[in-house]
């Protein structure tokens, strides 16, 4: 938990120093559509798949912390430095 409380500041910190590119209204709607498609990934797993039977019987609750507040910042940090002006094909 220590290990994860310190990752949670590290990648919050990196990813809200760092922004250079990113609107308010950006950051906001990758940090809604992170947590949405985590939770729908999550449930479609569970549901339709039964995955979710290595350690516990249905998903686990407190890895909630990890998707809300961990994965959303190491997808600012992607889309800030991505480079989206550059050609795939020089």
């Amino acid at each position: 938990m220590i290990g994860l409380t310190i990752a949670i500041i590290v990648f919050n910190f990196i990813a809200f120093k760092t922004n250079k590119r990113l609107t308010a209204n950006q950051i906001l709607h990758i940090w809604r559509f992170t947590i949405a498609f985590q939770h729908m990934f999550d449930a479609f797993i569970n549901l339709k798949y039964h995955a979710y039977w290595y350690f516990t019987e249905n998903a686990d609750w407190r890895g909630i912390l990890t998707h809300t507040v961990l994965l959303p910042p190491a997808n600012m940090i992607f889309l800030n430095w991505y480079p989206f002006k550059m050609l795939i094909i020089h």
